[in-house]
């Protein structure tokens, strides 16, 4: 079934071709000198200004803020219920299991601080340590907001840089032929270009790595809260009661006691009920 935001997307974007094309001809649409101008000047100052690392990096970003796997509730709601497995295999199998156990874990943030619990950290050495991890990550995202907005700036002005040239060579025609029309249509091409890079293409790429940093951010604090619990071998419910999580944590529990042993789901379930009446209370 196609995505319904992949769908709009392609509905507008094609009413918006048809605004632009409507009236001119490919040839006028289709300059390869500014194409050249434009795209060779953008890629020179990304290469020049940026390591090569961090411009794949942005665009995996950006692919990855775009992609339909990209569901903050899902996300979140992945993250936690891999929090609480991991909470359940520190207290019934120890460090040396939960390591092995954050070895397949999705979050990069979850598993790293994992294996520090596992590793024996003390409550400051673990704080200090997925401050550091989560700061490294704002960073990154950081980085590659600022390569995109330093695209966005430049896209129009190379863009102006190509119209000039163009205009240059219309002015040297003059004397050959007095009409400049098509010549001034290729001229100004350059500009368009650069303004639909810069705001069609550049700058929704920004506000989509935004808008991942901020999930990002989100996540990661929600695992430090389940990986301080986890470190002070906390109940995976008191775990799931601090994030809220409640539901996932007798999720949790149903799928664990109908694979293992369905005779002990009723009671774990009415166990974790109870649990959560008394701390209510």
């Amino acid at each position: 079934m196609p995505n319904p935001q992949a769908l709009i997307a392609l509905i507008i974007s094609a009413s918006m071709a048809y605004g632009f094309l409507k009236g001119l001809s490919l040839a006028q649409i289709v300059n390869f000198q500014s194409i050249l101008i434009v795209a060779g000047g953008l890629c020179l100052v990304a290469f020049i200004g940026f390591p090569p690392r961090l411009i794949r990096s942005t665009f995996q970003a950006v692919r990855e803020a775009a992609g339909s796997q990209n569901d903050p509730e899902e996300g979140l709601r992945r993250l936690l219920m891999e929090a609480l497995e991991l909470a359940r295999t520190y207290r019934l199998r120890g460090p040396a299991e939960l390591e092995r156990a954050a070895e397949s874990v999705r979050s990069g943030f979850l598993s790293f601080g994992a294996t520090l619990v596992a590793e024996g950290y003390d409550k400051l050495s673990l704080m200090a340590a997925l401050e550091r991890q989560r700061r490294q990550i704002e960073g990154e995202r950081r980085a590659q907001i600022r390569l995109l907005s330093t695209l966005t700036r430049l896209a129009p002005s190379l863009g102006m840089a190509g119209t000039v040239v163009s205009l240059m060579q219309v002015m040297q025609d003059l004397g050959v032929s007095s009409d400049i029309g098509p010549s001034m249509s290729l001229a100004l091409s350059s500009t368009l270009y650069g303004i639909l890079l810069a705001n069609l293409v550049f700058l929704p790429m920004a506000s989509k790595i935004e808008e991942l940093a901020r999930q990002e951010s989100a996540l990661c604090s929600a695992a430090a809260e389940a990986l301080m619990g986890i470190r002070d071998g906390l109940h995976p419910l008191r775990i799931a009661e601090r994030l809220d999580a409640y539901e996932l944590y007798l999720e949790m529990v149903q799928k664990k006691t109908h694979s293992s042993n369905p005779d002990r789901q009723a009671e774990e379930t009415a166990c974790a009920v109870l649990a959560k009446a008394a701390g209510d209370k």
